[in-house]
């Protein structure tokens, strides 16, 4: 049974972060499955090494993503999985216990991340409004001026605004909300392998050539942009998605 705290990049959290994050990853995983009871608070509390207020705290963080339901002078049970879950789930399925990348799930992330980005820019390219144009086309024009003069501290912002303004674009909220997730696993990714990762950066002809194709309602064009802007990364990433042939995790 796992109950080893993440290490590495994303030890700095809180003991009951800790316990929930590993949980999370045995509800994920169907260790502690649908309908069923989790151990009390004092046996967690046992296993895990920490007082009984971190479990407590653990416990309240899983129910306000809705994967238990506390019943007092009942127990804790455990719940179908809910979108609402959001990033919480994304950390718990994408890393394991030792903070390594879980390669099924990565490969699995990649794939729903290309195709709700692709489906996202075309919405975005067919549905913007004069306002939401305006403000994408702002971004862009901020990028390229920075980038040219050199100013790169707000880079990482501007390209999150980017993607947000043509999240907005697509007058779909569900968009919206997916995007935040995504974006969140994905800087997490990056944090954790960062050093092995290349710039994923759009070219400054790119992104004039992505202004032009909003501008001008040119789907193939926008589609073909973030297409192979998402293909960087899902290169630089393949590796990780490999499951190693001795892994008796899978």
């Amino acid at each position: 049974m796992d109950n080893t705290y993440p290490k590495g990049s994303r030890l700095n959290k809180t003991l009951s972060c800790n316990v929930a994050e590993i949980l999370t990853r045995r509800i994920v995983s169907g260790e502690y499955p649908v309908g069923t009871k989790l151990p009390t608070e004092r046996l967690l509390s046992e296993e895990f090494k920490v007082n009984r207020h971190a479990v407590r705290e653990a416990l309240k963080r899983l129910e306000a993503i809705s994967l238990v339901k506390i019943r007092h002078g009942s127990g804790i049970y455990v719940q179908p999985l809910h979108l609402t879950a959001g990033i919480e789930i994304f950390d718990a399925m994408l890393f394991r216990s030792d903070d390594s990348v879980d390669p099924a799930f990565l490969s699995n992330m990649l794939d729903f991340r290309r195709h709700v980005m692709v489906r996202m820019t075309r919405h975005a390219t067919e549905r913007r409004k004069p306002r939401e144009l305006g403000k994408i086309c702002r971004v862009i024009d901020d990028i390229i001026f920075n980038r040219t003069k050199g100013y790169l501290e707000d880079e990482a912002a501007l390209g999150y605004a980017l993607f947000e303004n043509m999240a907005q674009a697509t007058q779909n909220r569900i968009y919206a909300l997916i995007f935040v997730t995504l974006s969140q696993a994905y800087k997490n990714i990056r944090e954790t392998l960062s050093k092995d990762l290349p710039d994923d950066r759009l070219a400054l002809d790119e992104l004039k050539r992505l202004r032009k194709a909003f501008e001008e309602s040119d789907v193939a064009v926008s589609t073909e942009i973030v297409s192979n802007w998402l293909k960087i990364m899902e290169e630089a990433l393949a590796p990780y998605c490999v499951v190693p042939e001795n892994s008796s995790e899978y």
